[in-house]
């Protein structure tokens, strides 16, 4: 039975594997230590992020193969050694913090970087193309309404708008969202 393991690290990868003839006990030592490695160690690689995924699908199987192994006996000859204490399980240990942590960050950066957010705040002008958003209690010189793709679709109520954009070396520029601005 053969279990794997990955790490990636930024440019270069390291693919881990470790082969025998387990027990059950042995076998779910060698699973939990190979995953929770490969969990914690294995998103930091360009390829890594696609790699890591096939990595814990085949520990998986594995794991299923364990499962119809009996418990560990002592040979006959008792030539054999207690079974290796197997650890807390894969989803029980701090290594599982990294894929949590990691799915938190990205879901706040998605939730921050929502251009619906922008909606209540204020905004000052700082010269001609730079605007800084604002607490309202603050001195400002309207606040956002909308955002929408196109200034034409800012609400009647609007009396100004404020293009979000990025502008590139070569001279083009690309609008990103337009905040229509409130008294």
């Amino acid at each position: 039975m053969t279990f794997r393991g990955h790490r990636g690290m930024i440019v270069v990868m390291q693919f881990l594997k470790e082969r025998g003839v387990w027990c059950r006990t042995c076998g779910l030592t060698v699973f939990r230590t190979m995953t929770s490695r490969t969990i914690a160690q294995g998103w930091w690689g360009y390829g890594s992020f696609l790699i890591t995924p096939f990595v814990l699908l085949y520990n998986l199987v594995g794991r299923l193969k364990l499962r119809k192994l009996g418990e560990p006996v002592p040979a006959l000859d008792g030539s054999s050694t207690a079974p290796w204490h197997p650890g807390r399980p894969v989803f029980l240990r701090a290594t599982m913090l990294v894929p949590i942590l990691l799915v938190a960050f990205v879901t706040t950066v998605a939730i921050l970087a929502d251009p619906a957010n922008k909606i209540g705040q204020c905004v000052v002008s700082q010269g001609a193309d730079d605007v800084e958003f604002v607490d309202c209690s603050q001195r400002n010189e309207g606040v956002v309404l909308s955002v929408v793709d196109d200034k034409d679709e800012c609400p009647a109520e609007a009396v100004g708008y404020v293009e979000e954009y990025t502008e590139y070396r070569s001279g083009g520029r690309t609008v990103n969202e337009v905040y229509c601005i409130g008294a």
